[in-house]
């Protein structure tokens, strides 16, 4: 005998089943493909049981939403072929440099499609999709090679790409080669040489923007011997990792941006300069601040080197250059 009040808890459980994958949100559409009709969810909703997010979106709960499930409800809500991308994708990698502005998140779709507008959703359409999407620990998303070319793509300041060009590779959820064979299908891409030229530093060791700028700013436009980078070794029976080792000359240049240098990490920094002092091995120590006068840091390691050995000359790095008069 039909039993409709077995068939409604049978398509229930089919929905549970289905939004445990999905933070408890859903859509029409799926409801429906369970058996669920609207005026079933109606119902449900009128009850204070579900929670509608969007049009055609609904929380199987009547609480606040959490990240996941807004993102689901974005996703839901952004139709057929939509991933999670930009900002938020780079979120789940695990190399976002701020946070969306009141929670947005951050959608694309492909461009064949009609544009669509989403409460609190940023929705771009791109040529690149289905091509640059994947699943990552569960979610629709731009791969994380292709996150990275998005995001630089929309930015002004070379700085900002740098900056996140080596926090992306040092967070290890993308390799500089994984990137630069995602902007070899690429067309167009901003910063193209920007980005090429970094990543071949990146691959050369380079792993902050600090790094990064010794390099372009110190070292290289000054004619310093190019020192070998992140020199992995250890000291007390703790692994430690030099920035530059200009192992020839006895010394080292550590360059100590805020993060990783802090609390335990002053620590380990300490054994580091020990270690090395033990082994005779002078070191230089800068900070962001330090680099704003390269030259100055310039004539400073030069100083070191040649006490150490070093038969080399500084070189003007610009018509401006105070290391060389």
């Amino acid at each position: 005998m039909f039993n409709p009040t077995t068939r409604a808890a049978r398509s229930q459980a089919k929905l549970r089943r289905l939004t445990s994958h999905q933070a408890g949100v859903f859509s029409t559409a799926q409801a429906e493909q369970l058996g669920i009709g609207y005026e079933e969810l109606r119902a449900h909703v009128a009850a204070g049981r579900w929670r509608r997010l969007h049009e055609g979106v609904y929380l199987m709960a009547n609480t606040n939403p959490g990240r996941s499930s807004l993102r689901w409800a974005a996703l839901l809500a952004s139709g057929e072929g939509a991933v999670l991308s930009h900002n938020t994708a780079a979120q789940i990698y695990g190399f976002a440099r701020s946070q969306p502005p009141g929670g947005r998140v951050d959608v694309s779709i492909p461009e064949t499609r009609k544009e669509v507008a989403v409460p609190g959703v940023r929705v771009r359409r791109s040529r690149l999709l289905p091509g640059k999407a994947t699943v990552h620990d569960g979610w629709p998303i731009t791969t994380a090679a292709d996150t990275v070319l998005d995001l630089v793509a929309e930015m002004r300041s070379p700085h900002d790409v740098v900056a996140l060009l080596t926090d992306a590779c040092r967070s290890k959820a993308v390799t500089a080669e994984q990137i630069l064979k995602a902007m070899g299908r690429r067309k167009r891409q901003r910063h193209r040489q920007l980005v090429k030229d970094v990543l071949a530093d990146v691959v050369g060791g380079v792993e902050s923007i600090l790094e990064h700028r010794y390099l372009v700013k110190v070292e290289r436009p000054h004619g310093l011997p190019r020192g070998r980078r992140q020199v992995k070794g250890w000291a007390g029976g703790v692994p430690i990792c030099k920035d530059v080792d200009y192992d020839e000359f006895d010394t080292v240049v550590e360059l100590d941006g805020r993060l990783g240098h802090e609390g335990s990490g002053r620590h380990r920094d300490r054994r580091r300069d020990n270690a090395g002092t033990v082994r005779r091995k002078a070191t230089l120590r800068y900070g962001h601040a330090d680099l704003r006068e390269p030259c100055e840091a310039a004539v400073e390691v030069a100083t070191v080197l040649r006490d150490r050995g070093w038969t080399g000359q500084l070189t003007k790095c610009g018509p401006f250059c105070t290391a060389v008069r």
